[in-house]
């Protein structure tokens, strides 16, 4: 799969079904992009997780057949202090996200401002539980 676009977005092959799965979303807003180059997200849930981030945005994770509640952490790279950093969830989204085994989920990421202080943490996250789900199944 080749892809040049700088969001990180569903490739739109998702085949549903078989197992809870994930993808990131960079938001447009505050050049997000640009502003946030390095970042992951873990999933996990009892012990299985996996993890999408910058260096693979378009991955789209598949469980084995899990759904229900998983912890989500969202982290970006500080460029001021070399670490990683965990980011806060927007209001109305916390650290966990819900997906059905036959459906997908996401996690979107925003950039705060384009013009951050500097060792500012400068981005929130949402989630979207079932953002797409297959029906007859």
């Amino acid at each position: 799969m080749t892809s040049t676009s700088v969001n990180a977005n569903s490739s739109g092959q998702l085949q549903l079904g078989g197992g809870a799965q994930f993808w990131v979303y960079l938001s447009p807003q505050h050049d997000t992009a640009k502003m946030i180059t390095k970042w992951r997200v873990t999933f996990s849930q009892g012990n299985w997780s996996d993890s999408i981030s910058s260096d693979n945005p378009t991955k789209q994770i598949q469980t084995p057949n899990l759904s229900g509640i998983f912890e989500i952490k969202v982290e970006l790279l500080s460029g001021s202090t070399g670490t990683w950093r965990q980011i806060p969830p927007q209001a109305g989204s916390h650290n966990e996200i819900g997906c059905n085994s036959n459906c997908a989920s996401m996690v979107g990421i925003v950039a705060d401002s384009t013009n951050p202080l500097i060792g500012a943490i400068n981005a929130h996250f949402w989630t979207t539980w079932d953002a797409m789900c297959r029906t007859g199944a």
